[in-house]
């Protein structure tokens, strides 16, 4: 399963409770929609219970009523003396008889035929009679001498004859109605009756005829109240009522407490077509929810049938959908309502948990954002003793591991830092020293290739120089000259000398020296020439300082070339300090010479033991002693530094390995 790249961008908290609440709004989700589902088929359930208990109480209110009627009709047709007035032919007394009968029986009209089913009497219009009725099924049973009632559709003329009030009663125009069967007709004429009759006998038992009688239902509101205040005992939802009651004829509503959009009731209007093709053209009970006149209704519809069997009109009986759904809706919405509170409820306890849970997790996650930006210092605390709690020990247990390496690490890096500087030092040291007697070597080559060409023609300039003198008269004027051209020719030797002895690799007698014995020769020498004699040495001699193994020559050359230039540098006045000392780090014995003179600028200190450099004025020196002092402590694996200060003075230090009893047999 592939994931939104956004989703593994959350944190693991939001993953978790976001994963959960998917989880519990799901099944919340299910567990709503079934208990939805679960209440709307349990009201709408008990809502068609309903309905079919009130079609039964309509039904029985109904049935009371044609059987009330039957009883009243029978009652009337007992005894003699409709027989007795038959007998005597008293017509008029018969019409007031069955008049007081009527006053005392609820019915719409009253009438008594012959055998033959021919009205003899009619008690609204006495003066109509001779027709015959034996048509109507419950007459027709009458004179077969059975009592019958039943519901029957009558024609407007048989109405008319009955009482011309009652045709008009039955009369209807078609109200246009929503969902209603198209039909060719725009009105009714006939009407729906409630009609009961019985035998009426001789005192031999013979049947003289039938007395019938009859209720018109159009417009006759008695039944369809009654049922409904026994029903719902006067209940509404809105203004409206919720349980309806009606009787149609055919598919006509006659009579009813079902209310149009004005108020009034809706006489006239028609059932629609999907119930009118099941009932009256199937003959079925009809239950579901119905479109009635301008509402939705929980509906029960039973066919009413005639004395033959045939469907005649329809018993309704309906509960407005309205006030179950409202009802319904209101028990949902409370259902979705407590589970959306148990829904936040559980979402915050489950961030709450949650949260708690994944709370060191945060912490590691920052320590290690900490960590990678160099803070070590962290340390995660967790009470619980789960796999969490175990997690956060060992995660500080890593980090103080790692807190230790990171020191260890510092520690390394520092010493190996200081071990590289250090020998970096020593290889630029080395480096120079060898780039130093290289070019002193190169030099030393270049020098001794010179002075070997010079060489020659100089000594022959100074011996002609010297034989030409020896024969100048004192007085010669020339003499003066060639005294200056012999002097500056044996400088000019001297100076060959000097690299000759500089470039030449001489033999050299390696002995065991103590360098204040070989100090106190060289000053020995040094001190009865002129230039010492306003020079005051000050001596710091170590008196246990070890042998060296050196050329005693070689090192008093070394230190006269360092005296006489320090003389120089302070104009033959001031103080030369003498140091000596070993130095048992690296077992040197060192020798320190320092000079109160002019010192030297510090970009110059690297040339001063170039060949040919010097810092004195022309005529005063050849620039190679510096140099040669280099060379000769460079051969016995020493070295020679300086330290100056302009205005202050110099210190040259040189440095020689102590010599051992080995190293000295060796040599």
């Amino acid at each position: 399963m592939r994931f939104d790249p956004r989703f593994r961008r959350l944190s693991l908290k939001t993953k978790l409770v976001s994963s959960y609440l998917v989880i519990l709004a799901i099944g919340g989700l299910a567990t709503s929609v079934l208990g939805s589902w679960i209440v709307s088929t349990t009201i709408m359930r008990e809502a068609r219970q309903r309905v079919d208990r009130h079609l039964a109480t309509a039904r029985t209110v109904y049935e009371q009523q044609l059987a009330g009627l039957r009883r009243a009709v029978v009652i009337s047709a007992q005894g003699t003396t409709i027989s007795d007035y038959l007998s005597v032919g008293n017509t008029a007394a018969l019409v007031d008889y069955l008049r007081s009968i009527r006053r005392d029986t609820p019915v719409d009209f009253l009438t008594l035929t012959d055998s033959k089913g021919r009205v003899i009497v009619r008690v609204s219009q006495p003066d109509r009679a001779g027709d015959d009725v034996s048509s109507i099924g419950v007459v027709r049973a009458a004179l077969a001498g059975k009592a019958a009632a039943a519901t029957e559709i009558v024609p407007a003329e048989l109405l008319n004859d009955e009482d011309p009030l009652l045709r008009e009663r039955a009369y209807f125009r078609f109200v246009p109605t929503p969902k209603a069967k198209p039909v060719d007709k725009a009105e009714e004429t006939s009407g729906m009756v409630l009609i009961a009759a019985a035998p009426v006998r001789g005192t031999d038992g013979r049947i003289l005829g039938a007395l019938y009688g009859g209720v018109l239902l159009n417009r006759n509101l008695e039944i369809v109240d009654r049922a409904w205040h026994i029903i719902s005992k006067g209940e509404s939802f809105e203004g409206k009522n919720v349980v309806t009651v009606t009787i149609f004829q055919n598919d006509l509503r006659i009579s009813t407490n079902v209310k149009t959009a004005a108020g009034e009731r809706a006489l006239g209007t028609r059932v629609s077509e999907e119930v009118y093709d099941a009932v009256l053209g199937r003959g079925q009970i009809w239950r579901d929810r119905a479109f009635v006149v301008n509402d939705w209704y929980i509906s029960a519809y039973d066919p009413i049938y005639n004395y033959q069997g045939k469907i005649v009109g329809i018993l309704y009986v309906g509960l407005l959908e309205a006030a179950y759904t409202s009802t319904r809706n209101r028990v949902i919405l409370s259902f979705f309502g407590i589970a959306t509170i148990g829904f936040i409820l559980i979402v915050g306890i489950t961030y709450y948990m949650i949260g708690s849970i994944t709370q060191p997790i945060a912490k590691m996650v920052a320590a290690t954002r900490n960590i990678a930006a160099g803070r070590f210092d962290q340390e995660v605390h967790a009470s619980s003793q789960d796999e969490i709690g175990l997690l956060a020990a060992s995660f500080n247990a890593m980090l103080k591991s790692l807190r230790q390496m990171k020191a260890d690490l510092e520690e390394w890096g520092r010493t190996l830092e200081e071990k590289v500087k250090l020998r970096t030092e020593e290889l630029m040291a080395m480096q120079a020293r060898a780039a130093e007697s290289e070019r002193l070597a190169s030099l030393g080559r270049l020098a001794a290739g010179v002075a070997h060409e010079v060489n020659n023609p100089l000594g022959g300039i100074l011996a002609l120089t010297a034989l030409t003198l020896e024969d100048c008269k004192p007085d010669d004027p020339n003499r003066e000259n060639l005294e200056e051209v012999l002097k500056q020719t044996e400088r000019c030797r001297d100076i060959v000398k000097g690299l000759l002895d500089f470039s030449r690799q001489s033999e050299v007698s390696m002995e065991l020296l103590d360098l204040n014995k070989v100090l106190q020769d060289t000053l020995s020498l040094l001190a009865r020439q002129a230039l010492f004699l306003n020079i005051r040495i000050v001596k710091e001699w170590d008196p246990d300082l070890p042998p060296v193994l050196a050329d005693r020559p070689q090192l008093q050359q070394v230190f006269m070339n360092i005296l006489l230039n320090a003389v120089q540098a302070m104009e033959e006045r001031g103080t030369i300090a003498i140091t000596t000392r070993r130095n048992s780090v690296d077992d040197f014995v060192e020798v320190q010479i320092a000079d109160t003179g002019c010192g030297i600028p510090p970009d110059k200190i690297d040339q001063i033991f170039d060949p040919f450099f010097t810092t004195k004025s022309s005529g005063h020196g050849t620039g190679l002693g510096l140099s040669i002092a280099y060379g000769i402590v460079t051969k016995h694996r020493g070295n020679i530094t300086l330290e100056s200060t302009v205005g202050k003075g110099s210190t040259f230090t040189v440095r020689l390995p102590v010599a051992s009893e080995p190293a000295s047999n060796a040599s």
